[in-house]
């Protein structure tokens, strides 16, 4: 991930975390530019799922899909 300084727009870093919640954490970062040495804290958010994750079938399931031999059965799987 890159962070931007958004006073002079060079590289910054991310000097700690901190964990608000699961889906939320602070990054206090730094400006890599010498000149402006802007320290500032950014959030960064989980936003939403685009695909769900495996993990969330049930053991069955899953245990089907990795029998599965090719991606086409693994879809009639879950299409079932």
């Amino acid at each position: 991930m890159r962070i931007s300084c958004d006073r002079c727009r060079s590289k910054a870093r991310i000097a700690t975390t901190r964990e608000i919640t699961p889906r939320l954490r602070k990054l206090y970062c730094a400006c890599t530019n010498v000149e402006c040495g802007h320290t500032f804290v950014m959030h960064l958010e989980f936003g939403h799922t685009i695909s769900p994750s495996a993990l969330d079938l049930p053991e069955a399931t899953r245990e089907a899909l990795r029998d599965c031999a090719s991606p086409a059965q693994a879809q009639l799987i879950l299409a079932g």
